[in-house]
């Protein structure tokens, strides 16, 4: 399986990151459109992460951006996707009690990449399962690799790099 994600000059475009102005307290709301090929074909559902692994040495741990589970096979996810989408997504990092950002909006949601100081390399990791994860809306990141274990027909990462609000 391989997956692609529009870029611009190798980074992801504006629209999605820290610099567009559909954003709900401060943070992009927005999801990136997501090619898929070569889906194999006793795949019944996706899920899809978006970690930031850059931001450990600010948080001390990698921040979740968006987590969604028992996607209907597609070969495109297409942008805005986790706004419409009715499945179960899970929490981002924003409802860690080391957070101050007080909206639910975050349990179920993506959180579009925000990197403050310098620019950060995000991993978006899909995953082909063999059968629905059944995880409730809101559900943790742990829960997430739980129902993966013995699920996963196969997967695929990406790099994708975003600026800095700085650059």
């Amino acid at each position: 399986m391989q997956l692609k994600v529009p870029l611009n000059q190798g980074y992801l475009a504006d629209v999605y990151t820290n610099k567009v102005s559909a954003t709900r307290n401060k943070q992009p709301i927005v999801s990136f459109p997501i090619e898929i090929q070569a889906i194999p074909q006793n795949t019944k559902f996706l899920a899809v992460s978006l970690i930031d692994y850059d931001a450990v040495p600010r948080t001390g741990f990698p921040f979740i951006h968006w987590l969604a589970t028992d996607i209907p096979i597609m070969t495109k996810i297409p942008t805005d996707f986790s706004r419409h989408f009715e499945g179960p997504q899970g929490q981002t990092s924003w409802m860690s009690r080391f957070y101050q950002l007080n909206d639910s909006y975050f349990k179920n949601h993506y959180a579009g990449p925000n990197p403050p100081e310098q620019s950060h390399d995000y991993t978006l990791t899909l995953f082909a399962l063999e059968e629905r994860l059944g995880l409730a809306d809101s559900f943790y990141y742990n829960d997430f690799l739980k129902a993966l274990t013995g699920n996963v027909l196969t997967q695929a990462s990406s790099q994708i790099s975003v600026k800095s609000s700085l650059d």
